[in-house]
């Protein structure tokens, strides 16, 4: 009887150990194909995002580079492309992607970087559009019977100058300008009541010294109120006061340029008058 009941449980533990084998086995055919689809799969997503950042780098730069002689025609030697047009996109959008990617091991597209294709760039309404399109498969062609079809666009706006609204007159207005404090207006931003020329000198003997037109410094109202112990102060050259600080507002200008139209009721500053 007891060799019967050995012989019994080796039986029992030897079948007990065979279903556990093969359960691991079942595992591991499904575990490890989807292991490697996972590793397959990242790796294409890293490639296809290595190569679509390449083509839009190509494509970005140009654009720009079309949009800056957009303003060209035929006959202009200034622009290496002449007059920007539809072929001339296509045309200048390809070599630009075939120089960037000039050495890159493109296992992914099919037909490689002959397989990229730009159909559908061009120039309208002053913006420079170049668009390529590839179809991908994958490292080793994993989606081979179902490729990707990829798309990478950019766009920058024509160096073409402002042409004015449609039907809208075109002003011919002058341009003045006036400060904070709107007393009169300039016609030159270069007048020497705004582009103040400072300096900073002594105190001592300050209101004997004469500006170019020979009047004398007297304190300035603002900020020269209280006595100051300081030995130097800022004058100009064309002003008659003196200040005890380069920050005061009787030195500082803050200028808005208007229509001569806006400047209504604003005497025209003498300087500016003298020198029309």
């Amino acid at each position: 009887m007891d060799i019967l009941s050995k012989r019994k449980y080796k039986n029992r533990k030897e079948g007990s150990s065979l279903r556990y084998k093969g359960s691991l086995t079942a595992e591991s055919a499904f575990v490890l194909p989807l292991f490697f689809l996972t590793i397959t799969l990242l790796a294409c997503i890293l490639d296809l995002y290595r190569i679509n950042m390449l083509i839009q780098t190509a494509l970005c730069e140009g654009a720009k580079e079309l949009g800056m002689y957009a303003y060209c025609t035929e006959e202009d030697s200034s622009s290496p492309v002449g007059a920007v047009t539809d072929a001339v996109c296509m045309a200048y959008g390809t070599e630009k992607v075939r120089n960037v990617l000039k050495g890159e091991a493109l296992p992914g597209i099919q037909g490689g970087v002959n397989g990229i294709y730009l159909l559908g760039s061009g120039f309208q309404n002053e913006t420079v559009t170049l668009k390529a399109f590839f179809f991908y498969s994958g490292p080793g062609g994993f989606f081979r019977f179902f490729p990707v079809k990829i798309h990478v666009e950019a766009q920058a706006q024509a160096w073409t100058g402002y042409h004015g609204n449609p039907g809208m007159p075109v002003s011919s207005e002058n341009l003045v300008y006036i400060t904070q404090w709107e007393s009169v207006y300039h016609t030159s931003p270069a007048c020497t009541h705004l582009a103040l020329s400072i300096s900073r000198v002594d105190k001592k003997g300050i209101e004997e010294r004469a500006n170019q037109y020979g009047e004398h410094y007297h304190p300035c109202e603002k900020c020269m109120e209280s006595t100051s112990s300081q030995n130097f102060v800022y004058i100009t050259r064309t002003g008659n006061r003196y200040h005890s600080t380069k920050n005061c507002s009787g030195l500082t200008r803050i200028i808005t340029a208007v229509k001569e139209s806006e400047a209504q009721g604003l005497n025209i500053c003498t300087r500016c008058s003298s020198q029309n």
